[in-house]
Formats: C-alpha cells, sequence, structure tokens
C-alpha cells in the first residue's frame, strides 16, 4: 500500500540531510554528516475528513502517537534540507517503507496517486509514458536522480519518457509541484520529480526480490551496499521481462517488454571536509510497438520495436567548510540516449534512429549566515546535443538532423525564518540561451506553522521559463518562428492536524497562466498556412492556455494496525486563444477529476494487507474535444507475510476489477495481472 507523505503529512521519518540531492557521507570522522530519518512505525494516509467523527480513535500512548519533534525533511523544495513545515510549496514525498509497501515495478505506478499528477502510456509497461504535474505539458517536467537532471534532445519537447524508470534501489520520491524555474531552470514549468537512491551510510546490506506473475512477466533485482573505512559504495542491478499487451486495442498481438537495470554509487571521504563522489547510472531497454500500417493508416499490429539505451555518469567534489555551516558541490555529469525503432517486415528495418548527449557543469554553495537565515546559490552550464534520422523505403540514407543548444545559468535563493512560526523563501535566477537570448525567473513562498504545527499556512508564486528544442525548431517537422514557453503560478494552500496528528488534513488551490505554449498541429487533411510543405505536421504556440484545481489529501492512523487515506484533485486547464476552433476547450489528456483511497491493516503476526482504488475522469484526446478518453477506475489489492527478519513473502492483483480502459485513444492497457514475490533483506 502507498504512503504519501504530503506537504501537510509531517510524518515520522529517520533524518537525514543532503543537498540538492547529493548526500554527504555519515561517518564520525567527517562534517559532512547528512540526517533523513523514518520510523520503523508505518504511518499511512487517511480516507477524509468526515470520517473523523466516525472514527473511535483512541487516547494517544507512547507506542502509537506521531512524535511532533520528530518531522519530515525535503531537499528538492530548497535544494537545502529543509523541514516540511517550512517549506511553502506543495511537495509530496514517498518514502521507503511505502515504496517497498507499494510492490509496483513501474515508478509510474507509485506517482498515479499523487495529487496533481496525470499520465499517459501508448499500450503496456515499457511503452512511451508521459507525466503532466497539474496539466502542464508532459516535457515541461524535470526528472531528477539524486539531483542530476535528466532530459532527451533527442525527444520532440527534450522531454523525459518515463517508460523506463523501474523501481529499483530507491530510499524515497519527492514531488515538487508548480513553476521550479529559479532553482532547476528550463522545463520546470509544471514542477519537479527526484528519486534519491539508498545511499552506503551502513555498515552492510543486501537485498534480492524474485517476483512473478500473469503474462509470463518476471523480475529479479539485487543490491548491495556498505562502508569500508572511508569509502562507500552501492551498488544495484536487475531485469524485469513481460510478455506484454498489445499496445494497439484493436490488435492481438502482444507487445513484449524487457528492461535491464543497473547503478552504482561511490565516495570518499579525502579528508573531514572534502568527499568525492561518483555515480552511473545504465539502463537497456526493447519494447514492441505498434504503428499505422498501409493501405489503411490505422493504428494496428506490426512487428515495430524500440531499442532504448540511457546512460548517466557523474562526478563530484563535496566541501564543507565554516565548521559545517557552508556547503559546496562541484559536479560534472552527462546523460546519453541512443534510441532505435526497428521493422523487420520492411525493407529498410531501421524507421528511426537517434541519439541525444546532455553534459553540465554545476556548482552549487549553501552558506547558513545565521540560524534563521541561509542563502543558497549556484551557477550552471549545459550543453545538449542531438543526431536523429528518419529512412524510409524511397530514402533509405536520410541526412541525419544534427543540432545543439547551450544554456548557462546563475540562481540565488534566501530563506528565513525571522520567527519559530514563519519560514519565507526569495529567490531569482538569470539564464542565456544561445537562441533565445536572456531571461529572468523570480519565486517567493512563505510558510506559517501555527497552534504548534497542526495548523500550517503555505503560499507560493513563481514563474517558469523553457525554450523550444531543436527538434522542434529545425526537424521535418520544425518551426523556426517558435518563441519560448512562459508561465506564471500561485498557489496557496492549508494544512490541519487533529488528535495528537492521529487525523491530518490538506487543501491547496493552484492558478497557472502560460503564454507561448508550444504543441504540435497535425496536418492531414488541414489547409492551414502554417501545413504548407508539412503534410505530416508542425509545432506552433499556443497564444494562452490557463490551468486551475485543487488537491485534498487525508491521512488518518486510528491505532497502531488500520491506515487509511484518500486525495481529491480537480484540474480545468483550458485553451485561452480567441477565435480559433479549440477555444476555451479543455487542454488533451487531462482529466478533470482524480482520485484514490486507500486502506490498509497490519496484524501482529506480520501480516500487512491493503487496497487502493483510483479514479480517473473523463478527458479528450484531441483540442477541440471532439473525440472522449473515458474515465476509469483501477483496483490494486496486496499482501506480504514476513516469514522471519529476513524473507518476506508478498503478492498483488493489479486492475482486480479487469477494467479495459484507455489513456490514449486507440491504445491499450494492461488488464488484471497477479504477481507473487520473494524478497530478503540482509
Amino acid at each position: 500500500m502507498q504512503r504519501l507523505q504530503d506537504v501537510g503529512s509531517m510524518v515520522r521519518a529517520r533524518h537525514f540531510c543532503m543537498q540538492g540531492g547529493w548526500s554527504w557521507a555519515s561517518r564520525p570522522k567527517t562534517l559532512m554528516t547528512r540526517c533523513f530519518c523514518y520510523s520503523a512505525k508505518p504511518f499511512l494516509v487517511p480516507v477524509g475528513m468526515l470520517l473523523s467523527a466516525a472514527l473511535a480513535i483512541p487516547p494517544a500512548h507512547a507506542e502509537t502517537a506521531p512524535d511532533k519533534s520528530v518531522e519530515t525533511v525535503v531537499v528538492t523544495a530548497t535544494r537545502t534540507p529543509t523541514p516540511i513545515s517550512r517549506v511553502g510549496a506543495s511537495v509530496t514525498v514517498i518514502d521507503g517503507p511505502a515504496i517497498t509497501r507499494a510492490q509496483s515495478i513501474p515508478v509510474i505506478d507509485l506517482l498515479r496517486d499523487v495529487p496533481g499528477i496525470g499520465f499517459a502510456r501508448t499500450g503496456g509497461v515499457g511503452s512511451l509514458t508521459t507525466v503532466r504535474v497539474r496539466g502542464a505539458e508532459s516535457d515541461q517536467t524535470v526528472l531528477l536522480i539524486d539531483g542530476v537532471k535528466l532530459n532527451d534532445p533527442s525527444t520532440p519537447g527534450g522531454g523525459f519518457n518515463f517508460a523506463n524508470l523501474v523501481v529499483g534501489n530507491l530510499n524515497r520520491i519527492e514531488v515538487l509541484r508548480g513553476p521550479q524555474s529559479v532553482l532547476y531552470g528550463s522545463q520546470a514549468i509544471g514542477g519537479v520529480v527526484q528519486i534519491i537512491t539508498q545511499s552506503g551510510d551502513v555498515p552492510f546490506a543486501a537485498s534480492a526480490t524474485l517476483e512473478g506473475g500473469d503474462l509470463k512477466s518476471r523480475r529479479i533485482m539485487g543490491s548491495v551496499r556498505g562502508q569500508v573505512g572511508d569509502l562507500s559504495y552501492q551498488l544495484a542491478a536487475g531485469q524485469f521481462d513481460t510478455d506484454g499487451v498489445s499496445s494497439a486495442a484493436s490488435g492481438t498481438e502482444r507487445d513484449g517488454y524487457r528492461n535491464q537495470l543497473a547503478q552504482t554509487r561511490l565516495t570518499y571521504a579525502l579528508t573531514d571536509r572534502v568527499e568525492m563522489e561518483g555515480r552511473v547510472y545504465w539502463s537497456k531497454s526493447k519494447v514492441g510497438i505498434d504503428g499505422f500500417p498501409a493501405p489503411a493508416f490505422v493504428l494496428a499490429d506490426t512487428a515495430e520495436q524500440t531499442e532504448t539505451d540511457e546512460l548517466i555518469v557523474y562526478a563530484g567534489t563535496n566541501l564543507s567548510m565554516l565548521d559545517g555551516r557552508s556547503r559546496t558541490r562541484i559536479g560534472l555529469s552527462e546523460t546519453r540516449t541512443d534510441r532505435t525503432n526497428l521493422n523487420p517486415s520492411l525493407r529498410v528495418p531501421t524507421t528511426f534512429d537517434g541519439s541525444s548527449t546532455n553534459r553540465r557543469i554545476e556548482l552549487q554553495s549553501s552558506l547558513d549566515v545565521t540560524p534563521q537565515f541561509q542563502l543558497v546559490g549556484g551557477a550552471e552550464m549545459e550543453r545538449g546535443r542531438l543526431r536523429t534520422a528518419s529512412p524510409s523505403v524511397t530514402n533509405p540514407n536520410p541526412v541525419p538532423l544534427r543540432a545543439s543548444n547551450d544554456l548557462s545559468a546563475l540562481y540565488l535563493q534566501g530563506q528565513a525564518s525571522p520567527t519559530s512560526w514563519l519560514t519565507a523563501t526569495l529567490g531569482v535566477r538569470w539564464s542565456d540561451h544561445d537562441s533565445f537570448g536572456e531571461a529572468w525567473n523570480t519565486r517567493a513562498t512563505l510558510a506559517a506553522s501555527l497552534n504548534g504545527g497542526d495548523t500550517i499556512v503555505r503560499l507560493a508564486v513563481a514563474d517558469g521559463f523553457k525554450a523550444p528544442t531543436p527538434f522542434q525548431l529545425f526537424s521535418n517537422f520544425g518551426n523556426s518562428r517558435l518563441q519560448p514557453e512562459e508561465a506564471r503560478s500561485a498557489e496557496i494552500g492549508l494544512e490541519q492536524a487533529w488528535f495528537d496528528r492521529r487525523l491530518v488534513g490538506s487543501i491547496t488551490y493552484f492558478k497557472r497562466d502560460t503564454t507561448n505554449q508550444i504543441d504540435f498541429v497535425s496536418c492531414f487533411g488541414n489547409a492551414a498556412a502554417i501545413c504548407v510543405g508539412r503534410p505530416s505536421g508542425t509545432y506552433d504556440n499556443i497564444a494562452k492556455t490557463q490551468a486551475d484545481g485543487t488537491e485534498v489529501t487525508l491521512e488518518a492512523r486510528p491505532n497502531r494496525h488500520l491506515n487509511l487515506s484518500a486525495g481529491f484533485a480537480t484540474l480545468d486547464a483550458r485553451n485561452k486563444v480567441a477565435a480559433t476552433a479549440a477555444f476555451n476547450k479543455q487542454l488533451p489528456r487531462r482529466a478533470k477529476q482524480t482520485g484514490f483511497a486507500t486502506l490498509g491493516y497490519v496484524f501482529d503476526f506480520g501480516l500487512d494487507v491493503s487496497a487502493t482504488y483510483s479514479h480517473v475522469g473523463d478527458s479528450f484526446n484531441n483540442a477541440t474535444n471532439t473525440v472522449v478518453i473515458g474515465g476509469y477506475d483501477l483496483i490494486t489489492v496486496r499482501a506480504s507475510q514476513k516469514i522471519n527478519a529476513h524473507w518476506t513473502l508478498f503478492g498483488r492483483v493489479e486492475n482486480a476489477r479487469d477494467e479495459i480502459y484507455q489513456t490514449v485513444t486507440g491504445y491499450g492497457s494492461p488488464r488484471r495481472q497477479t504477481w507473487v514475490g520473494l524478497r530478503a533483506t540482509f
């Protein structure tokens, strides 16, 4: 069962400290100690404020009452460790126990029930998967793994394909909603998703998971981590295979998927103040896809498949000075993505060949000027390169598209806590894009913790900026007249806790205005001037779009056995360009309502059972709202039983009602699937 720690959910945690996703090793001899805390006692989230009157909540006891002195510390919101009660933005944390309890394989299944998150997938697991935060475009979400930014310049919008992101050696996930360009630059108009992996801050630990299910699905995953003297290490590897389902809803041929994953993380303390760090993340996948074969040119079974290689390499130095009040990180990273589409039934089997490289140099420093005031600043330089080609029978050796872009930036943020109950942040970023010149972004937040922390009010205003990608500008679908996307957003949130935090509720309202949003224009049968010479389509700016909505979460723990949770979100995202066919229409693939409810129970003898109900409302597949994507409801049932201190048997039923649904018109989705597995930890 997934446990969400929303901005309003200051649950128990084992303390950690990290900066911008890069963690310091915890060694007695070094000043670079990070704290990040989780209690071993589970705290799962609620079903509704109305249940508070019906729940027979017993008096608080030491063994079950939440400890107000210990709260969740987050890093993504400010790039420095900050107690969640002092964060003015909307953050959701999915912690390690929740990740284990959920038993999910794709990371998208963990994000599914985060308020404000929507996703679309062109088929089964491994198919192209896009994530939207609060209705922003899918390529307006920044993904970080341990602070390293992932994007793919070879994709149209330069965004990240979540298809191959599977659960591995994860410690936690932080989801930051709203424009975040001040701290995270271009692409962060919708928000930021940061995945934080486990570190080697223990003498020795190992784990292994083996599971299998319907559709000949099987997965094996293993990891080791530990510390030898001044060296800490973490190694993890795994493989996931499934026969899958047909990507085309009308098809019968299964489109299989294979994912291989390996990652490592090494840190070495040169001195008490200097630490070196290196990380490598590698993923290789192959997935069957369907296409639009002649002569009908409608989505149907084909023999096509996509092969993808992803590699992330990071090397950095962490410095601690002024008795730990000053912390500096210098890092070099490179991400590389190679993607090939193959159709063995064609005379020219390669239909797409693309590669992209993103290189970054980062300097970040934080200074605790006083216990009440902190500065965070940094500099970034980034270069993205792409090479793409689309061979065909008529042109088997096309000249590849080659393009690059350079982006430099400086940012500074101040965080002040003039009183014990009030925290404010103010940040500014200067960016210089080689094609679009300079841009300035600002962000301000306010968090007021009242009534001994039982009432928290949050306010945030921010703006965002995203330049067109080389693909959108220069490819066969390109439009050299595109302008950068810009967004302004504001939000206000309220959290309230009752019964010694056994019942916690939060509600947030947000509004975002976006100008020059970039969208794809289909030119099939379209006589518009922009389509001249581009029969397949092109990119264009939507002069203005608006989105607003609410996010509600509730968490309850009546006793140490029973856990309840619920969340509900509304979204109204519309095209606001007058005198067009799409004026005031809902933006495509954005459901107006989403929600979830979870019920879990942990028995004294170690059996943990839970059930989650997820709801996604109707949406539209096109800009003029003539093609409806029907809403759907999914139920997942899970159970795990501890055999002893080292071994756990678990199982789940996904889509237990065997619902037939689509997230993109014409593309199929997985039906009911049963899994069983065995996990060992040492």
